[in-house]
């Protein structure tokens, strides 16, 4: 039988079809310990109820993120010590919102505005004839739910999905040359700012320079919020936080779980959880691939923006100092957008079709997460597909370089 493009997408919808309803499943069986604070949206709430009772310089304090907690979570038997607030001092502002209703409504209402940013994200990418004769348009919001990455997001009550709806924004006013926009979006997306300063840095070196103006806009605001929250002591005192953290343990933040090449060294290596001289080579790393990819995209041209996106969104994982299975969600933004130009496929060759297989394979393949994350506690391996992936992006731009 001769497998279509159309067929090839039914095929696709459906296989997520049955992961979003096995994700669906999941997540109304852990809705009880997801109520009694069991999740990471617990350090948010904390965080969140210390700024509305106007005590937001204790946010990064561990006695008053524990006091807080034990509010809401005094059934949570597993844990001795407080989930730490890592984001920056501004977004506890957001969730400040959500202290204002006990912890089981708020976590309830935060998913509900989280499920329908994720149903906005394929409305924002997703437009055109070329898909809409090859896909059916509610296989989108399955696309997206049927992800591990999304089902993470959605259990722990992290914040991914936010970030990949800034994310997303930002790639639609680029599509639309409003560079300044796309900065001040960006700008927004500091909440992790380990990934948006890349892309930042990338887009910059790539020649759209009017991003510039609007991201510093934006970054102004939010340190100047963050100063109003915890004081300029306590967000000059935030960067050593986070070291901290990353030298204690048993406080979540361990290398061989995240999607990074500090994890996958950690995992191979048997580094401890601060490596100590080995940052400075992964930054040297960090800084050559932030270079190079925007200097690839900028030779390739503006009409590769899925391409140099996606490229720019895993030189920003993969080279992160942490980076989480849910923050992957990032990479829907451009693959959603190459899939209404399936034109570029033919301009592929073979192995960058083979690399873009494997990699997008393994990348939606929920059960190897499951494997990974509970039988062998080495959800950094996952780094590899996301490499074959970067690979054969960077492969599209080189292509497209050498066709002109």
């Amino acid at each position: 039988m001769t497998i279509t493009p159309k067929l090839r997408s039914w095929f696709w919808a459906t296989a997520l079809l049955f992961m979003a309803v096995g994700n669906v499943f999941v997540l109304w069986e852990s809705r009880v310990p997801a109520g009694k604070g069991y999740f990471d949206f617990a350090n948010f709430y904390a965080a969140g109820t210390l700024v509305h009772r106007g005590q937001g310089a204790e946010i990064y304090n561990p006695a008053a993120q524990w006091k807080v907690q034990q509010e809401f979570s005094s059934e949570v038997t597993m844990r001795r010590t407080p989930l730490r607030y890592m984001r920056p001092p501004f977004e506890a502002l957001l969730f400040s919102l959500f202290a204002t209703w006990p912890y089981p409504k708020a976590l309830l209402l935060w998913t509900c505005l989280k499920l329908a940013l994720l149903s906005t994200i394929p409305l924002l990418m997703v437009r055109g004839r070329v898909w809409r004769e090859s896909f059916p348009p509610w296989a989108t919001v399955f696309l997206v739910l049927g992800t591990f990455p999304a089902f993470m997001d959605l259990l722990m009550g992290q914040d991914a999905i936010l970030l990949a709806f800034l994310f997303a924004i930002c790639f639609r006013q680029l599509e639309k040359n409003n560079d300044m926009g796309a900065g001040v979006t960006l700008g927004l997306a500091l909440i992790k700012f380990q990934l948006a300063i890349p892309l930042f840095l990338v887009l910059w070196i790539a020649g759209r320079k009017r991003i510039l103006p609007g991201f510093v806009a934006s970054a102004s605001v939010l340190v100047a919020v963050s100063a109003a929250l915890v004081g300029w002591r306590g967000l000059l005192k935030y960067p050593g936080y986070l070291l901290a953290l990353n030298q204690s343990k048993g406080v979540g933040i361990v290398p061989e779980y995240h999607m990074t090449l500090r994890g996958l060294l950690s995992l191979f290596a048997g580094l401890s959880s601060y490596p100590g001289p080995i940052q400075w080579l992964l930054a040297l790393v960090a800084i050559t691939a932030t270079v190079y990819t925007g200097l690839m995209w900028r030779k390739a041209g503006y009409d590769f923006l899925a391409e140099g996106f996606g490229l720019a969104s895993i030189v920003a994982i993969v080279t992160s100092f942490y980076a989480s299975d849910y923050d992957l969600l990032l990479l829907i933004i451009p693959l959603l957008a190459m899939r209404t130009r399936p034109e570029n496929a033919s301009k592929a060759d073979r192995v960058t079709r083979s690399l873009e297989a494997a990699g997008l394979l393994l990348l939606l393949l929920t059960p190897l997460y499951w494997l990974l994350r509970v039988q062998l506690h080495a959800e950094s391996l996952m780094t590899l597909p996301l490499l074959a992936l970067g690979v054969a992006l960077a492969r599209r731009l080189s292509q497209a370089r050498e066709s002109e």
